[in-house]
């Protein structure tokens, strides 16, 4: 049942991702990129999921979760040209609404529909918060894992190539110089994720997002982040300041002491 639920919601989200397209050619390079990201998170939860127990109806839900996480993203970029969550435009609150108003769970059990709902709405929190279900956790880890591995593979690809392929709404419209805010780096040495308020610039941007390894649960994310050079690939558009080469040498240690 549920993955023929599944199969429903796949069909109206290839229907609904349709009716978005722009004449702007940054814009729909943009939505092209929002579409492979769903199918590569999609991807990943199912390779994450193999290294656990993960019952067959729970990976029907985890693929739900992955296929509408960012389905606020869509109408986010088209309608105020930004991935920049704000308190007139947060891709997970629009998300939850289209999900709401087009019925898209209507084919799943209450407690299904729940669990989908705090996966969309919890894979982006810097933070989660203490969460007592121990089958949402894992699930809800499940999901933020996948999505923080493709994220990598996207921001490192473009920072490396950014000069040729500039894309200004993958720099969140923050300021690109060289200073490093104080609260990054003495977050990325207390092995913490940085708080997305005390992001400033493009290079805190970039070690934000390098944090996220200090939390990440599964050792199959830790070996694909690895194994890709994500981080390295990151690290290498940064200025070499001797705080620069500090936190790299402190990320890439914890992450080798993870595998």
């Amino acid at each position: 049942m549920v993955e023929e639920s599944y199969n429903k919601i796949r069909t109206w989200y290839d229907a609904y991702v349709l009716e978005f397209s722009s004449e702007d050619s940054e814009i729909q390079i943009n939505i092209d990129l929002l579409k492979e990201h769903a199918s590569r998170v999609i991807e990943n939860v199912n390779e994450l999921a193999l290294s656990i127990n993960i019952d067959e109806s729970n990976l029907f839900l985890l693929q739900t979760a992955a296929l509408l996480h960012d389905i606020g993203r869509f109408d986010q970029l088209v309608k105020h040209g930004t991935y920049a969550d704000n308190e007139y435009s947060n891709h997970i609150q629009i998300g939850l609404n289209v999900i709401e108003e087009h019925d898209v769970l209507m084919g799943l059990e209450e407690e299904e529909r729940l669990l989908v709902i705090d996966c969309v709405k919890m894979h982006d929190l810097s933070e989660l918060p203490k969460i007592s279900d121990e089958q949402s956790l894992i699930l809800i880890d499940l999901l933020r894992d996948a999505d923080r591995i493709d994220v990598l593979r996207i921001v490192s690809d473009y920072y490396t190539h950014k000069k040729v392929h500039p894309n200004r709404h993958l720099d969140m419209e923050l300021k690109d110089m060289p200073a490093i805010a104080k609260k990054v780096s003495s977050a990325i040495m207390a092995e913490k994720v940085v708080r997305r308020e005390d992001v400033e610039t493009v290079n805190d941007l970039k070690l934000s997002q390098m944090s996220w390894i200090f939390d990440m649960k599964h050792k199959r994310s830790f070996k694909i982040v690895s194994e890709k050079s994500y981080i390295k690939a990151i690290f290498e558009t940064l200025p070499k300041s001797d705080v620069v080469i500090d936190m790299y040498r402190n990320m890439k240690i914890f992450m080798e002491n993870q595998l």
